[in-house]
């Protein structure tokens, strides 16, 4: 796996090129989508760059199975190998799969304690302490500023940062005055990271609207492909 990330190393590095470092355990960043532009391709995408680098993670899937997160993965996975052949993708996978768990909920089962309560169901019986959570599907328009701070809480316990994905609207125009748009505008001061996905042709714009304590920061201009979700080559 070290191979193939030193042929390929900034197709995967999203968070890296675009924030300069990971979230520190108990932080929490949101990429924020419409419908359709990407978020769990993405999601996955920042999964697999702590896998790359050897870090356990665990992919939370509300209203979706686990088969369907695998399949982007393959499908990730097959294009940045693209050309290394069927037994190095397989390889990849093999190396890949003990540091991942995926696991889903319903929208309706799902609440941080179900989540803290997993994680300390695999820590005891699987052994599987993760570095990473990402959390795909959360409805935003119903979660309460309560659970993403129970989300944190979570984080930090457990020395552990966590993404996860909220969809904005284009009928719905609320904006606080820092430039952060509905449905987070009310509970940015919770997120080390809020990153914005935005469809332009045949690309996704990645524009970082809050690292740290700075909004829109000067940070280096980034997009993916939009058939791969692979950094384009700058």
């Amino acid at each position: 796996m070290d191979t193939q990330r030193e042929k390929s190393p900034k197709r995967m590095e999203m968070i890296k090129r675009a924030l300069g470092n990971s979230l520190a355990p108990g932080e929490l960043g949101v990429l924020m989508a419409g419908a359709g532009v990407g978020k769990t391709a993405c999601l996955t995408h920042i999964a697999l760059e702590e896998l790359f680098n050897g870090k356990a993670v665990l992919h939370v899937c509300i209203d979706d199975s686990p088969e369907k997160a695998k399949v982007w993965y393959h499908e990730l996975l097959k294009n940045i190998l693209s050309g290394e052949g069927v037994e190095s993708l397989a390889g990849v996978q093999l190396k890949i799969e003990p540091l991942r768990f995926i696991q889903s909920y319903l929208q309706q089962v799902f609440t941080p304690e179900k989540l803290r309560s997993s994680l300390s169901t695999l820590k005891s019986s699987a052994d599987f302490q993760p570095g990473m959570i990402v959390v795909d599907g959360l409805d935003f328009n119903t979660v309460d500023r309560k659970s993403i701070e129970q989300l944190k809480g979570i984080a930090r316990d457990n020395h552990l940062s966590i993404w996860m994905s909220a969809r904005t609207h284009r009928h719905i125009s609320e904006m606080n005055s820092r430039g952060i748009p509905y449905p987070c505008h009310e509970m940015d001061d919770l997120f080390a990271s809020i990153i914005l996905l935005e469809p332009v042709s045949e690309i996704i714009r990645v524009k970082v609207l809050k690292h740290g304590q700075d909004y829109s920061p000067a940070l280096p201009q980034l997009s993916l492909n939009a058939q791969t979700y692979l950094l384009n080559e700058s």
